[in-house]
C-alpha cells in the first residue's frame, strides 16, 4: 500500500474507477497490520489483503480463493 509515486489506495481508486480495468482481481501485500487496516483496504477496493511477512503456505490458497470470486 506504500508506493513511491502514489499510494495503494489511489491505485485501487484508479483501477476500480476505470471500466476497462475494474474487473481485475487485486490482492494487496502490505506491512499495514494495525487493527482496522484490513477492513479499510478491502473497503477501498482490494479483493483480499495479505500482511507481511507473507505466509507462503497460505498465499496459494488466497490466490485461488480470489480467482474463484
Amino acid at each position: 500500500m506504500q508506493l513511491p509515486v502514489m499510494d495503494g489506495f489511489e491505485v485501487l481508486r484508479v483501477i476500480r474507477n476505470n471500466q476497462d480495468l475494474n474487473n481485475i482481481r487485486i490482492i494487496t501485500v502490505t506491512s499495514m497490520a494495525m487493527t482496522g487496516d484490513r477492513e479499510t483496504i478491502l473497503k477501498a477496493g482490494a479483493d483480499d489483503y495479505i500482511s507481511k511477512p507473507v505466509d507462503t503456505r497460505e498465499l496459494p490458497k488466497i490466490i485461488k480463493r480470489v480467482l474463484d470470486l
